[in-house]
């Protein structure tokens, strides 16, 4: 009786610990109980990975995510905006420099958590956790750059942490007995063995003794001697090699490294230096790179190599998520849809080059560059973006062409200037006029974004036009620099259902330009945008939609 009743109260203690244990860890929801304005979010930041459960814990939603093999999660708070994004990285794949620290700070650790962190106006960072291998212990939290050395970049130990590498008094008496131990046991060693070597001398010396003696040995005749002449050769030629060899003994200046640049002056990186999980998905995209260099650009990793000739780079993320590659293109790569067009609208054309760029997010373009007859003489470059099916997506005319009627070089690099080309302004950009602060606001916010173009709309706000990773988005300030709005444009073939079907009853004439995902700030407003053509006049009409697919005046 007294067993069971013990049993019955270890039970309830258990109990009570797992469930307060439970309640500060996150609850698996379902997924129609996520707030749209947390949906949305993910949407615009994750479009290309799949989402495999959600969790909150308080007040923040974490999206388990999922790309090819590699599995993350993404937290955001419950009005859509994002806090930080974990992508995990096996111990294995950890670069050595890291899991060196924690063998020599923290021995006898385990690493619970290794991942690579992604949070606001921080660099990609390694994240681990570490702890003893005990129940109940807490870890020690540190992150790395992913850069270089990996240097540890923090360093976060609970309360009461014992350092490992320090030794408690209990530990040095034990210590101290084994030296002891070890330092008696080796000095016998070493007398049985003077024991052992003295017997065996002894034994020699009699086994000597008791032999027959040997008969006398000859003396040896003298070697007859040899002229003095011969005598100066030998010395002359002996000398030789040592002279030879002292000379050969001076070390030789070995040549430094050569620096290898890209376009833009970035220095590329050792191969050593690149994550494993990185070279693994290089590996996966390219059989046989040759001529490889690696280089790290806004914490990507870019791969430039030849691909069966061609010239290529690809993009990967620190966590081994690729994002695009490039590949310059010969003349035959143009295919019969896009041949048409620049046969029925640029008669006479003639190539100069082509990148074609495949996305993780399956938007894949194809850049022309060509010269119109009128243009080829003053070598100016007409560019034409087509999308995978061979649509036309967008043109770039001369007068915006990089370099202008400079003659081009054959090691023009089309990879840098692609991009160039996708940032590149179709109308007037109207920086001139945009205030100081306005553009310090952007700056402050994107600091690594390039090329932007600024429009002044009819409110007195101004707009900063970029494209990243995501495609082209929009930031909209007010005259005192502060951000109002954000856009970010969505594929056409993404759009709602409810709003295809309510253009193609209200618009019939009309077909969809583009549209773009709002999120008004101020009032935390959520739209969509939605730009349509006139298939006739070619007018363009600008339309708005809640996110239930409903037409609003915005």
């Amino acid at each position: 009786m007294k067993n069971k009743l013990l049993f019955a109260l270890l039970l309830s203690a258990i109990q009570i610990v797992t469930i307060s244990q439970n309640a500060i860890f996150a609850q698996k929801i379902k997924s129609s109980e996520v707030p749209s304005d947390v949906v949305q979010t993910l949407d615009e930041q994750y479009s290309y990975v799949k989402v495999t459960g959600w969790m909150k814990e308080g007040n923040t939603y974490i999206a388990n995510i999922k790309d090819g093999s590699t599995t993350g999660k993404v937290y955001l708070t419950s009005s859509g905006e994002w806090i930080r994004t974990l992508f995990m990285v096996p111990v294995g794949e950890l670069p050595s420099s890291i899991t060196d620290y924690v063998k020599e700070n923290y021995p006898d650790f385990i690493i619970v958590l290794s991942c690579l962190e992604e949070k606001e106006d921080e660099s990609t960072h390694y994240y681990l956790e570490v702890k003893e291998d005990v129940v109940g212990a807490k870890p020690s939290l540190l992150t790395f750059s992913t850069t270089g050395q990996n240097k540890l970049i923090s360093r976060k130990d609970p309360e009461g942490f014992q350092d490992p590498t320090v030794k408690h008094p209990d530990k040095i008496e034990q210590a101290k007995a084994a030296a002891a131990e070890k330092q008696a046991a080796k000095e016998e060693a070493a007398k049985r063995e003077a024991a052992e070597k003295a017997a065996a001398d002894k034994a020699a010396k009699e086994a000597a003794k008791n032999s027959p003696k040997a008969p006398a040995s000859k003396p040896a005749t003298p070697p007859a001697a040899k002229p003095a002449n011969a005598t100066a050769k030998a010395n002359a030629n002996t000398a030789k090699p040592a002279q030879t060899a002292q000379k050969e003994a001076k070390p030789k200046k070995e040549k430094p490294e050569p620096v290898v640049k890209d376009e833009h002056g970035n220095i590329a990186i050792k191969a050593n230096t690149v994550p494993d999980v990185v070279s693994k998905a290089l590996a996966k995209k390219v059989l046989h790179p040759a001529e490889l260099n690696w280089f790290l650009v806004d914490s990507v990793y870019i791969a430039r190599c030849l691909n069966q000739g061609k010239k290529t780079a690809v993009y990967i993320t620190p966590a081994g998520v690729w994002e695009k590659t490039l590949t310059i293109m010969p003349e035959e790569s143009v295919s019969g849809l896009m041949a048409k067009h620049l046969n029925d609208f640029y008669p006479g054309w003639r190539f100069k080059s082509a990148v074609k760029e495949q996305r993780a997010d399956k938007d894949d373009k194809m850049m022309v560059e060509f010269y119109e007859k009128a243009n080829y003489k003053a070598k100016l470059v007409t560019t034409i973006f087509f999308d995978k099916a061979g649509k036309l997506i967008r043109t770039i005319d001369p007068d915006y062409e990089l370099g202008g009627s400079k003659k081009e070089s054959a090691e023009d690099d089309a990879l840098n200037k692609y991009y160039e080309k996708m940032n590149m302004d179709l109308g007037n950009d109207d920086a001139a006029s945009v205030p100081e602060n306005v553009k310090a606001a952007f700056k402050l916010k994107y600091p690594k974004v390039n090329n932007v173009e600024w429009k002044e709309d009819g409110y007195m706000n101004y707009q900063a036009i970029f494209f990243t990773t995501r495609g082209k988005e929009v930031c909209v300030y007010n005259s005192y620099g502060e951000l109002v709005e954000t856009w970010v444009m969505g594929k056409n073939e993404s759009l709602s259902a409810t709003i295809q079907d309510y253009l193609k009853k209200e618009y019939k004439g009309y077909k969809l330009k583009e549209y773009y995902s709002v999120k008004r700030l101020a009032d935390k407003l959520n739209a969509y945008k939605v730009i349509i053509v006139d298939k006739k006049t070619q007018d363009e009409q600008e339309l708005w939609f809640n996110l239930s697919g409903k037409p609003i005046e915005y």
